[in-house]
């Protein structure tokens, strides 16, 4: 099933964009500024991503097109399944797109190479995951720890009373 995009406002100026399955990126307000005629922060043009199985290639997005202006609050709502996660990872350069266009803050990822792409993330993405990721042979104070090791922001005398508090 081929599924864009489409555009439906509703009642105070929420707006939605409906992606495949059901899945939707929800505006539900904006700060002050926000959301003028202004470059979109986050710019999706026809964005597909498909992943190669035994079975056959499963197509996750569908020839996404999406606009998010600088200062607007946005959810990804939807049903396990309907590709929020995939979209999540396309905007945050933790995975790439099968084919279409994506450009954060006038950089467009597409042309990114891997090293590129690190540095980019480390600049400019914060993530949190639904299902945290911990590193088995750690304990959790370690694994809390560990970021602080490679940013080196806080003494190492300091980070593991950081980590517990």
């Amino acid at each position: 099933m081929k599924a864009t995009l489409f555009r439906n406002r509703i009642e105070q100026g929420v707006r939605s964009d409906y992606m495949t399955d059901g899945a939707q990126v929800v505006r539900v307000g904006s700060v002050a500024g926000g959301a003028t005629a202004q470059a979109s922060l986050i710019a999706l043009d026809r964005v597909v991503k498909e992943y190669e199985t035994g079975a056959g290639p499963v197509r996750v997005l569908h020839d996404v097109s999406l606009r998010v202006q600088p200062g607007e609050f946005v959810a990804v709502v939807g049903a396990s399944g309907s590709g929020k996660s995939t979209l999540i990872n396309m905007i945050t350069g933790i995975d790439r797109p099968t084919g279409g266009d994506v450009t954060v803050a006038g950089e467009r990822l597409n042309e990114l190479d891997e090293n590129a792409m690190a540095r980019w993330r480390g600049r400019h993405v914060g993530v949190i995951f639904q299902f945290f990721q911990l590193l088995p042979a750690l304990t959790i104070v370690e694994n809390v720890v560990l970021p602080m090791d490679f940013c080196s922001t806080w003494p190492v005398a300091e980070r593991t009373e950081r980590a517990m508090h």
